[in-house]
């Protein structure tokens, strides 16, 4: 069991963390427990999984957003707020209502005490019924591109109201094929409330937005890239990144867009926009989820002992 708990800042919440683990660990046989930072636990979360029966994270409540919610909502089975935040655990609520996590807001009396027994008793009887609770709940799919209906294409080195994607935009929308475009964001990758339906949405940014510690969360959503010639280079740097996930990329050319449309010569450039669309379209109904270790966790570290001193390398 994963158990994320929130307060303002990591401190309280951490020092909560350390009694409970430490009463587990020595008068609870049957269980074995850790604790750490919740940037440590994602790193590392197949392997604490691997090797305790439950795993508490402790760090800021406000480290919960939008964009991130999937990998909260898929790692915790619970996160308690701290009750100094409990005002923010409606909004926690909600940004993880899609995911059977179960959030709650830890009693003062339970958060406050300094006795591990008395605690841990308490904390035990909660979690039995939380996870009851949870196990009552309706099952939701994780967000994914194989349970996405809709395609999200990352657009880079150029902008929505050049010529050439003006064009494009119209041509789809004669295809009937319907069209959302939007500044690339992690936040708008994620938290996108859209007032209508649509089949593409295409997201304008550039390639050294991207991050190799991010790059996790765009490759749950983003389907495929279409490069301009200016980005080239900051896609080589980043072409082992699309190659691991298997998302597919595909070059386009806007340098001469208002020539060609001018001479009517613009069709090649339709058409291979339109044809990378059918074929994502084609890959994404069977696209599973997959697993990149580099991008998503490291090893549990090695403890290393000397007389009484302790570190981690």
């Amino acid at each position: 069991m994963f158990i994320f708990v929130g307060c303002s800042g990591g401190a309280s919440s951490s020092m909560f963390c350390q009694r409970i683990v430490k009463e587990i660990n020595e008068n609870d046989e049957n269980m074995t427990a850790a604790f750490a930072s919740i940037d440590q636990v994602f790193q590392k979360s197949r392997a604490y999984g691997s090797m305790y029966d439950m795993v508490f994270a402790y760090g800021g409540i406000d480290s919960i957003h939008p964009y991130n919610a999937v990998e909260f909502g898929e790692l915790f089975d619970v996160i308690f707020v701290a009750p100094q935040s409990n005002y923010l655990t409606a909004t926690v609520k909600e940004y993880l209502k899609d995911y059977p996590s179960v959030v709650e807001t830890l009693p003062r009396k339970l958060f406050g005490m300094m006795n591990g027994t008395g605690a841990y008793n308490i904390l035990r009887g909660m979690l039995i019924e939380l996870d009851l609770w949870r196990g009552y709940q309706s099952p939701n799919s994780t967000t994914n591109k194989s349970s996405d209906k809709d395609l999200e294409i990352f657009v880079a080195g150029a902008g929505h109201a050049e010529p050439y994607w003006q064009e494009i935009f119209k041509f789809l929308d004669e295809l009937e094929i319907r069209t959302v475009h939007q500044k690339f964001s992690l936040s708008e990758l994620y938290d996108y409330q859209p007032i209508e339906d649509f089949e593409v949405r295409f997201l304008f940014g550039h390639m050294s937005m991207l991050q190799e510690k991010d790059f996790s969360k765009v490759a749950r959503r983003i389907d495929g890239f279409l490069v301009s010639p200016s980005s080239l280079v900051s896609l080589k740097n980043r072409l082992s990144w699309l190659l691991d996930y298997q998302i597919p990329y595909q070059r386009f050319d806007n340098s001469d867009a208002k020539k060609l449309i001018k001479s009517n010569d613009f069709e090649n450039e339709k058409n291979k926009v339109l044809d990378f669309l059918q074929n994502l379209e084609l890959q994404t109904g069977r696209t599973s989820e997959i697993f990149i270790r580099k991008f998503e966790e490291k090893e549990l570290p090695k403890k290393k002992n000397f007389w009484f001193f302790s570190w981690e390398s």
